[in-house]
């Protein structure tokens, strides 16, 4: 039965580290030493002090308070504690802030569950004894991974931003085009109106005008909800409720690019953890790239997009009859600035997919075409577990 621990009011939502004041010691990186036992604690902290800020704690709860409250960088934590162990600290410590490298020390007959923290996330492990030369290299190499995870990170904050800039520009091009024949409709029946005004047929024409109006607003409600977001959109979230949004942006592209979309949604499906604005921005990077890869061709366009559960995942499917992409570019065209359009194209979109994905553990491949050579992209979110916390099937104590 999982025990519950407390609540996490300085983790973030988004699995970014929580804000700190780094005015003091700024130019020492920060490690954490979690062991229930005082000697053990005290030997590592004089092999840190010179090069590292050392914070120490007794037990998992103390290091979880820790890393909550000071900017840690390296966890190096003893497995065996009272309660909980490493490995409930190490998952823990993920939820929080997945950038931080933990470094599990291990006694003898632990290894097996030591291997297992590695599957978990865990940077290394080390049995004891161990060499205080290897460990020090072991911490240097965890705290430059934790600095190239945080510039990675930053690289894609920026390069998600980018690409839901190119997406609102499309939007709100697309939108104005077709606000233009409503906007024309309205025009030249007041237009008439003002010529004959006598009230034959005057009824005719306010129903069409009526229906050009109801038909203006719906369109700037689908483009605000697409634009709006609070702190209430990152959490658990409904997947058809996202899609539903983005369907109802996208219609001035797909109409452009003369595509018949053909949208299957599983019933029922359960509540995933994600955020609604990344979310949309998957989704809708996935149908543009579709609509634009078939935009020039004549043979039929069709997209389809579907919905399912399946082995306790969320998936989305996105399908088009397009020309499709060569199997040796398959997995470059997740890469960040690559793209199969040439200067047209940023190479942003299908990177971000990938990177928002991976951030609430699912993720994207692109798998043969079921309804021709065109591109065929399956995405998947994982069903959150309904009691979420530290267990202690790992616990040795």
């Amino acid at each position: 039965m999982p025990i519950q621990i407390l609540p996490k009011e300085s983790s973030n939502e988004m699995g970014l580290a929580p804000d700190f004041d780094l005015t003091e010691n700024s130019n020492l990186s920060h490690i954490l030493i979690v062991d229930d036992e005082n000697g053990p604690r005290q030997a590592l902290r004089m092999l840190f002090k010179e090069h590292y800020e050392v914070h120490m704690a007794d037990c998992v709860m103390a290091g979880l308070d820790e890393v909550r409250s000071q900017p840690i960088e390296v966890i190096v934590t003893d497995i065996r504690m009272p309660q909980y162990t490493g490995v409930d600290l190490l998952r823990e410590v993920k939820q929080i802030n997945p950038d931080i490298q933990v470094i599990i020390i291990t006694g003898y007959g632990q290894l097996e569950t030591a291997m297992k923290a590695v599957e978990y996330g865990a940077f290394a492990y080390m049995e004891k004894p161990f060499d205080n030369d290897v460990m020090m290299d072991m911490v240097q190499s965890a705290n430059d991974k934790y600095k190239m995870e945080c510039e990675r990170r930053v690289f894609e904050e920026l390069a998600m931003e980018a690409s839901r800039f190119e997406t609102l520009g499309r939007l709100v091009s697309g939108t104005m085009h077709d606000l233009g024949t409503p906007l024309t409709v309205l025009s030249s029946h007041i237009e008439l109106m003002l010529m004959v005004p006598e009230k034959d047929g005057i009824e005719k024409r306010l129903e069409t005008m009526k229906s050009q109006v109801q038909y203006c607003a719906e369109l700037t409600k689908a483009t605000m909800n697409y634009l709006r977001y609070d702190q209430s959109d990152s959490g658990l979230v409904q997947i058809h409720q996202i899609i539903d949004t983005c369907l109802s942006v996208s219609k001035p592209l797909v109409r452009e690019c003369k595509v018949e979309l053909i949208a299957e949604l599983g019933e029922n499906l359960p509540l995933i953890k994600g955020d609604t604005v990344l979310l949309r921005q998957v989704i809708m990077n996935l149908i543009t790239n579709a609509c634009q890869a078939m935009k020039g061709q004549e043979e039929e366009k069709q997209l389809y997009i579907k919905s399912w559960l399946e082995d306790e995942k969320v998936y989305v499917s996105v399908e088009d009859t397009g020309p499709g992409i060569p199997k040796n570019q398959r997995e470059s065209v997740f890469e960040m600035f690559f793209s199969t359009k040439g200067k047209s194209g940023t190479g942003l979109g299908l990177g971000v997919v990938k990177n928002v994905l991976r951030r609430f553990k699912g993720a994207v491949s692109l798998e043969d075409g079921k309804y021709g050579a065109g591109a065929h992209f399956v995405m998947y979110l994982p069903v959150p577990e309904k009691d979420a916390g530290m267990g202690n099937e790992d616990n040795e104590s």
